[in-house]
């Protein structure tokens, strides 16, 4: 507790009063050589007698010129001293109360705890930064707060904000699935996979799908690995690469994520009406796979799904669709859809998201029942696109090669910003009943309007604006020095990397399009 000025003054009388009462030789401080006589009468450091040689008192007593005092005792005697109060950034002792360990405004930044000897400190010299804070569990050593977690000490981090931003000493939610110690993150809700829980998987090694399924004792099938997840547990599958060559199924109400881990492809080649179907009310993550090759149905399957989320991965050559999703959410980023003879990527009913992707040459006329070109919607299915390339796609007769929705009754809708929309030939991009949305994109079409902020492209112009990968499947990119630089114009929320992960001007028009050509 501090003194006011005036009750301090009043001790400060009452001292001298008190040491009057005890003269003698034995009874004073020698000035200047630091040593005091104690008297058998008067100890020193008792109350109504001297100060220890350092100033100090016994118990919750206090020095005042010199002599021992009780801090909490009241008076109305005159003051015959004053003394100015110290300063909140004094870090003597008895300078500030109550001595609680908690933030005192009687301290200074720098050391803003009152400490049980009534001390200002930083956060070193409490007790502990989560007994006086719960949400503020780690000691800045730098700053001498506490705070929510340091690069040391994410303990702070949990459920929903798992991952710690040691710049800011504050706790966010997982964005990618390498922040999580599982190795693979709940991107619908921030929170990371429980590590505990995870399964291992490697098709190419020493494995047993009799094993436990962790890290040194993994199973061979990523079919073994799905059997052991339970409704409503999460549970991340991590895959080493290898040929995986067998149907899948995830059960329904899951929460999954098949993640690859390691260099290689894993490459999953079941077929059947989809090589991986999804079951109802699931929520899964599949990253870095190769699906390809079901010559009897589709890639991805999910059928009343709650979410489907798709990265970084290869979807190739399916004798329907890449992806079929009905009544299910979608989410698509960095990844291939190509050569699938039905379409790339039908929905019916539900949300498609789809970024920094290509859909290339989905829609065989020649050799599909019913080709519809990249996209394909019904069912009232809402459809956004932002930096997606969609090159040489094809579709039946009249048909939208790069955007087709059904006649229905339900009214589906397509924004497509900051993209590219190539047909393989002609120029019915889209066949929407006119409800598409299409800004800052380069398109086929038959003229370019000045007045637009689209640009329109004619067929024989497609080669000398972009280029196929040679090494990337279903990969083009745009050429730097033409009509599409400076076509697009990023806005919040949009991502700030491209396919690969090389930046984004986002303070300039830059080119549409999953790919950004260096600079």
């Amino acid at each position: 507790m501090r003194l006011s000025p005036a009750h301090l003054a009043f001790w400060l009388g009452i001292g001298v009063s008190l040491g009057a009462a005890c003269p003698g030789p034995s009874g004073t401080t020698t000035d200047g050589t630091g040593t005091t006589t104690e008297s058998p009468d008067c100890p020193i450091g008792s109350v109504g007698c001297q100060c220890t040689p350092g100033g100090t008192c016994d118990g919750a007593l206090v020095c005042a010129s010199k002599i021992c005092v009780p801090l909490d005792e009241t008076s109305t005697g005159v003051a015959t001293e004053t003394a100015s109060e110290p300063t909140s950034g004094d870090t003597s002792a008895g300078e500030c109360e109550p001595t609680n360990e908690q933030e005192n405004g009687m301290c200074d930044a720098a050391e803003p705890y009152c400490s049980k000897q009534g001390e200002c400190v930083a956060c070193s010299g409490i007790t502990s930064c989560a007994a006086i804070d719960p949400s503020k569990p780690a000691c800045d050593v730098d700053s001498g707060s506490c705070v929510a977690c340091t690069a040391n000490d994410a303990s702070g981090c949990t459920d929903g904000t798992p991952i710690c931003d040691p710049a800011t000493n504050t706790c966010h939610a997982c964005t990618h699935h390498e922040e999580c110690s599982g190795g693979a993150c709940d991107l619908a809700t921030g929170a990371c996979f429980p590590a505990a829980d995870t399964l291992w998987v490697d098709g190419a090694g020493d494995c047993d799908d009799a094993a436990g399924g962790g890290e040194d004792d993994p199973l061979c099938t990523i079919s073994e690995a799905l059997s052991r997840v339970a409704a409503d547990a999460p549970r991340a599958i991590l895959v080493r690469p290898a040929a995986y060559g067998e149907p899948l199924v995830v059960p329904a109400s899951a929460v999954v994520a098949v993640v690859r881990v390691g260099a290689g492809d894993v490459e999953i080649t079941g077929v059947g009406d989809e090589a991986l179907a999804i079951g109802a009310n699931a929520r899964v993550y599949l990253d870095g796979l190769e699906i390809r090759g079901n010559d009897l149905g589709s890639g991805v399957g999910c059928n009343g799904g709650e979410l489907l989320w798709i990265d970084r991965s290869l979807i190739r050559q399916h004798d329907i669709s890449g992806v079929a999703a009905v009544d299910c959410e979608v989410r698509v980023r960095a990844s291939v859809l190509t050569k699938n003879l039905g379409e790339g990527l039908f929905a019916s009913g539900g949300s498609v998201r789809i970024e920094n992707t290509f859909i290339s040459e989905n829609g065989d006329k020649l050799n599909a029942d019913n080709p519809r070109g990249g996209l394909a919607l019904a069912g009232g299915a809402q459809a956004t696109l932002v930096y997606a390339t969609l090159v040489g796609n094809n579709a039946y007769t009249g048909g939208g090669l790069s955007v087709e929705c059904d006649p229905d009754a339900a009214a589906e809708s397509i924004e497509l910003r900051n993209s590219i929309a190539f047909n393989a030939v002609g120029y019915s991009t889209f066949n929407c009943e006119g409800v598409e949305v299409v800004t800052y994109s380069a398109f086929s079409a038959g003229t370019d309007d000045p007045n637009d902020d689209n640009v329109g492209v004619a067929t024989a112009e497609v080669p000398m604006l972009i280029a196929p990968d040679p090494d990337l499947p279903g990969v083009y990119r745009p050429m730097p020095g033409t009509k599409l630089d400076a076509v697009a114009q990023f806005a919040s929320g949009d991502p700030d990397f491209d396919f690969e992960g090389d930046p984004r001007p986002t303070d300039e028009l830059s080119f549409p399009g999953a790919d950004q050509p260096s600079p």
